[in-house]
């Protein structure tokens, strides 16, 4: 409690600081990241934005509008136009909600965006989420999650330097990590320290540029510490080499290199070079390019990089189709953040290899019908070596300090191996009125896995024989819409369903968790043009559903504060 209560009295104090700042910059807008727009010739957008940072299980976000559980799409804008609207974003810079839950669970989001003279803007994030009670049916089932974000962009005559810190701090209460030996459960810690450079202009008829690096610090106290050091380099060239005299018809030759080195116990490194050349016409786009791997203790991966899409009936429909593949380095900061729930005894894994995907396939069609509705419907398939999977840790056990009982509870070990993956993917954005906004988005999963025997640190020899892509749903669907009923008030709601996930129990035999069914609604009243009161529902229907084994969601929870923009 005391801990909870210097975390919230700091934020304040931020809060009363930034507040005061001088005028602020309209190039950033949105609750939730910033965005400042940096011209490519491809007519592409840099978005740098804040870290995710909630309570992922389910995954809240701090606005009902910006509801989302964690599953991404996967779906990927392949060409120039822009197929779906973002959703649920209004153009400020600076934002404030604050409020709080029945479960005594207080949220916070702060940010703000300020030109402090008139070569240098400065940004602060800060979020706060955390839950005071125990939930009923979980012994000391609290968590936390805090995160600090400060960026600073300084321009010069040749572009501009963006650098960023961001720390986030998790604390997870759970019962399988709050024993004797851990009486305060998981304590998770981030750093990330970077910068990027950024030319200005675009690259007609002149080189355009981008470097950047960054370091990452990912660690658990007495348990897994991991460093990561990432750079990336961008250079292009653009001009009317084939006689286009339209400025939006140009040809591009370009480079991507980046290079990233990760060590738990032991380094790996991957260096990617990705030189590609691009044109678009009215009615084409084409990208034909080559992605070379060059990682430590095993062979040179090349890869293809193409894809091409046409754009008829005056731009309003577009066919597309895409080849390529990579590889990249699994992280303890990646698997952590995903499962917070895996043992951290690591040290039997002195690297946790590279994920490969050696084949991936995607071809779609994108389409604006009447200027209010944005679809896509698309295919993908993927030939994908070396990813991560849970299974429990058989070895796992706690005694409590009011309870003589030794208990077998649930956590996780880490299972590498190899799978092909086939997506349908569906979104729709609808603008069925003035006032009402509504998104959809499907995908249907297949997986295909590879059967195969791993030596494993903690988990049963054979568990991998079932061939189960452990949860990973079969499909997963999210429906959500924005309605504003009057000039002060505005309604909000959001469905998500995951369908069946296997997983294996403690006896080591699968079963498959339920299909998971969470409805968030939401109302927000304006007190003022820039004031609003807020209340929304988190779980409507108090479904208990696993998005691991053993570890239900959270429960009805309502939430009550105010938004404040300015």
């Amino acid at each position: 409690m005391r801990n909870k209560a210097l975390i919230l009295s700091i934020l304040f104090v931020i809060i009363g600081f930034f507040a005061n700042a001088q005028s602020h910059n309209e190039q950033v807008t949105v609750e939730g990241s910033y965005r400042p727009q940096i011209k490519r010739s491809e007519r592409l957008v840099k978005t740098p934005e804040t870290p995710d940072n909630e309570f992922n299980i389910p995954n809240y976000k701090a606005d009902a509008r910006d509801f989302n559980y964690g599953y991404n799409m996967e779906i990927e804008t392949l060409s120039a136009i822009s197929y779906k609207a973002e959703y649920g974003v209004e153009g400020k810079n600076n934002f404030l909600k604050a409020g709080i839950g029945t479960r005594i669970s207080p949220v916070f989001l702060f940010h703000h965006y300020s030109d402090i003279s008139r070569n240098m803007s400065i940004g602060v994030g800060v979020k706060h989420y955390s839950s005071w009670l125990d939930q009923k049916n979980y012994k000391k089932s609290s968590f936390m999650n805090n995160a600090f974000n400060v960026m600073a962009v300084n321009k010069f005559r040749g572009g501009q330097l963006r650098s960023f810190v961001d720390y986030k701090y998790d604390m997870y209460h759970l019962r399988a990590y709050d024993d004797i030996e851990n009486p305060n459960g998981r304590n998770i810690h981030s750093m990330n320290v970077g910068a990027k450079w950024l030319s200005n202009g675009s690259s007609y008829r002149d080189f355009y540029t981008e470097f950047g690096g960054d370091y990452r610090a990912t660690w658990i106290p007495g348990g897994t510490t991991e460093h990561q050091f990432n750079g990336n380099a961008h250079v292009a060239y653009s001009d009317d080499w084939i006689d286009n005299k339209n400025i939006n018809e140009l040809q591009t030759f370009a480079a991507d290199v980046d290079l990233n080195y990760d060590n738990v116990y032991q380094g790996q490194l991957l260096v990617a070079v990705n030189p590609y050349f691009t044109m678009s016409g009215d009615f084409y786009h084409i990208h034909a390019g080559v992605r070379v791997d060059f990682k430590t203790g095993d062979n040179v991966g090349f890869y293809p990089d193409v894809l091409g899409s046409v754009f008829v009936l005056d731009n309003s429909l577009e066919f597309y189709a895409k080849f390529g593949g990579r590889s990249k380095i699994n992280t303890f900061a990646d698997i952590i953040a995903e499962n917070p729930f895996v043992t951290t005894n690591f040290t039997n894994f002195s690297e946790f290899g590279y994920e490969k995907t050696k084949f991936d396939f995607q071809a779609g069609v994108k389409s604006k019908i009447a200027n209010n509705i944005d679809a896509h419907l698309g295919v993908r398939y993927r030939t994908i070596k070396n990813s991560v999977f849970y299974i429990p840790d058989y070895d796992f056990y706690v005694v409590y300090d009011e309870d003589a009982t030794v208990y077998h509870l649930q956590a996780f070990d880490v299972l590498f191996n190899d799978y092909n993956v086939v997506n349908i993917l569906a979104d729709v954005h609808w603008k069925a009125m003035e006032k009402l906004d509504i998104a959809a988005e499907l995908s249907i999963n297949g997986y295909t896995m590879k059967p195969q025997l791993q030596t494993l640190s903690n988990a049963s020899e054979t568990a991998n024989l079932y061939g189960k892509a452990w949860y990973k749903p079969g499909f997963t669907m999210t429906l959500r819409g924005d309605y504003s009923l009057d000039e002060t008030w505005n309604l909000n709601a959001a469905i998500m369903i995951l369908g069946k996930r296997w997983a294996l129990n403690l006896d080591n035999v699968p079963e498959q968790l339920k299909p998971a069914f969470d409805v968030q609604v939401g109302a927000d009243y304006k007190i003022q043009e820039d004031l609003a009161a807020f209340a929304e529902i988190h779980n409507l229907f108090n479904n208990k559903y696993q998005l691991y084994y053993n570890y239900p969601s959270l429960g009805f929870e309502l939430f009550a504060g105010i938004k404040y923009r300015f």
